[in-house]
């Protein structure tokens, strides 16, 4: 698959599921989620490696990880803290996604030409693979949705709208890896994929848009009622 999933199992991309590394940093990435840690104290390295069983050194990598995915954020400390998503913003970010990634259904059409059938055809087989093979809910599934997004809108032909797709993802994945914590989620993204995937290739964008807006409304309700739940969490602890 030409996908974050095959990235995630490359050794050479990523630490052994095994490696004290991997194994902090999912235990501390799956402790935020669950909204574990106090919005208001930093997540001491000392700390963390004896709730996880490490030393600090994989720790820190954890943190450093986290970090560069939004999920925690540098105070004036030096510290990291649980990043707090400013509603605003992430509201903007899901507006100029949706208009992205309905312009790149429409622009083949309009244009008097057809998407990429080849790059069509092997997303639909990697996402039929996951259909036959669906994989454990787990928040890293978030990697392989974007990849998803990216591809397909790659096939309009357009490499300055996937650039802007991919920056727009970054920012919001603190908030859309919720939506991958559960089995019938991952289940309803794949199946959802797949109707998005055969409208395009019946060259229809306009059902293939009602099926986008549809999908991409639910996964931000689910994805933000959950995110807020987390963070309600961490604002009773002390």
């Amino acid at each position: 698959m030409d996908s974050a999933r095959d990235a995630a199992q490359d050794p050479a991309a990523a630490p052994a599921a095994d490696s004290p590394s991997e194994i902090a940093y999912r235990q501390v990435r799956d402790q935020l989620l669950a909204g574990s840690f106090p919005l208001t104290r930093s997540l001491a390295e000392e700390r963390l490696a004896a709730l996880v069983g490490v030393s600090r050194t994989p720790v820190r990598h954890a943190l450093i990880r986290l970090h560069g995915e939004g999920l925690i954020s540098r105070h004036r400390d030096g510290g990291y803290r649980p990043t707090v998503p400013d509603p605003d913003d992430i509201a903007g970010l899901y507006e100029a996604r949706r208009v992205l990634e309905i312009g790149a259904l429409w622009r083949p059409a309009e244009a008097g030409a057809r998407h990429d059938r080849a790059t069509l055809e092997r997303l639909r087989g990697d996402w039929e693979a996951l259909r036959r093979h669906q994989p454990v809910a787990d928040a890293g599934f978030v990697s392989i949705d974007e990849d998803f997004h990216v591809r397909l809108a790659s096939c309009a032909g357009n490499d300055i709208l996937v650039d802007m797709l991919r920056l727009i993802n970054a920012r919001t994945r603190v908030v859309r890896i919720h939506d991958f914590l559960t089995g019938d989620r991952i289940q309803r993204t794949i199946a959802e994929h797949l109707r998005l995937l055969g409208a395009v290739m019946a060259d229809d964008p306009e059902q293939a848009e009602r099926i986008l807006r549809a999908h991409l409304a639910e996964s931000r309700q689910v994805a933000e009622e959950r995110s807020l739940r987390a963070l309600a969490r961490m604002a009773t602890l002390d």
